[in-house]
């Protein structure tokens, strides 16, 4: 097999069904989609193919006055075009264009929502963060808000489906890209570094800043995990965070899949010695133990991309005194194999820390 197609295969394998589906791709998508990779076919042009199906149904439902129907339609294009741009590392015109209608398929979605999903920008240096706000209905007086933070490739709207746990246990939940993730990368042009918990800090304080929210939660998953502990280590103004399949030193990850150097490129743009010493730096080692907020680690003990003993590191040295560690025997990356126990105790630990 050509290297190429052994990076693909990589890259195609941190895509299970289990994280697939309870994420928003619709089901037979994700048939049609690996029938047709399997058969030669092209990752990314499948999803943009299906993404393009999906959109047109929720543009015929919408003429017709079938809003349900529609914002139904609409998500599943957001999550074929969202999978189908994982494969394309480097922002290409491909993959920005795959991206730009994900953006505006969600745009659509979110108008039909009530109260309808709110775009966020929230300013950093000379750029912004972009981000979407599901707000709960029928409240009365300060909710209490999560910032939810992705990974090295699922980013904000890969959490879609996690806002309604949210918002029905009357918690706003910002789904936002932090630099280097999504809209804030491809199309502001702001990337991630090494002290990348001060960007994530301005989001906690615009938030902090806005009277509809009361306290404050933030989660991260997969290397978003990393990035969420790096920033409750400076925060003072974060009470609670879950850390879902993180990382103590994310260079780990290179051991499992040797592109990865490649990924954490694009985030940071950064090549050569520059990279290496980035990827280098990137630890929890002195700033662990400056957590002092609420805390609950999850992780499945047999993760072959970060490992259960890194983060069991994390949690060891948080100074937290209400601190959680739970270890799944089974569980594989960000336990996405028990994907409704997971979310549902994550929306439950901030209801009751936050509320």
């Amino acid at each position: 097999m050509n290297p190429d197609k052994q990076e693909m295969n990589a890259i195609v394998r941190t895509v299970p069904i289990d994280r697939a589906i309870p994420n928003g791709l619709d089901v037979n998508d994700f048939v049609v989609l690996m029938r047709e990779y399997e058969k030669g076919g092209d990752y990314a042009d499948i999803c943009d193919s299906l993404g393009d199906r999906s959109r047109a149904s929720a543009d015929h439902a919408m003429r017709q006055g079938h809003l349900m129907t529609a914002t139904t339609f609409y998500l599943n294009a957001v999550a074929a075009y969202r999978v189908g741009q994982y494969t394309i590392i480097p922002d290409t015109d491909k993959k920005l264009g795959m991206y730009r209608k994900l953006i505006d398929c969600y745009s659509e979605a979110a108008k039909l929502y009530t109260p309808e999903i709110e775009r966020i920008e929230v300013p950093y240096k000379n750029s912004k963060m972009a981000g979407w706000l599901r707000m709960p209905q029928n409240t009365a007086g300060k909710v209490p808000v999560v910032i939810s933070i992705g990974g090295a490739d699922g980013w904000r709207e890969e959490h879609h489906n996690y806002s309604s746990y949210y918002a029905e246990r009357g918690l706003a939940y910002l789904m936002i890209d932090g630099p280097g993730q999504g809209e804030t990368r491809l199309f502001n042009k702001m990337y991630m570094e090494l002290n990348n918990e001060e960007a994530l800090n301005e989001i906690v304080e615009y938030v902090s800043i806005d009277n509809r929210f009361g306290k404050i939660g933030m989660v991260g998953y997969s290397f978003g995990g990393y990035l969420v502990a790096r920033t409750a280590g400076i925060s003072k103004k974060l009470d609670a965070c879950v850390i879902n399949g993180g990382s103590y030193f994310p260079k780990e990850i290179i051991k499992f899949i040797p592109h990865f150097s490649k990924v954490f490129s694009a985030l940071s743009n950064k090549k050569g010695t520059e990279l290496e010493k980035f990827i280098d730096n990137m630890t929890m080692e002195g700033h662990a133990s400056n957590i002092t907020c609420s805390l609950l680690v999850n992780h499945g003990i047999p993760d072959p991309l970060f490992s259960a003993e890194g983060v069991e590191k994390i949690y060891n040295e948080a100074r937290s005194t209400d601190k959680t560690l739970k270890l799944w025997k089974d569980g594989n990356h960000c336990v996405t194999n028990h994907a409704s126990e997971t979310i549902t105790m994550f929306a439950d630990f901030f209801m009751d820390r936050l509320k």
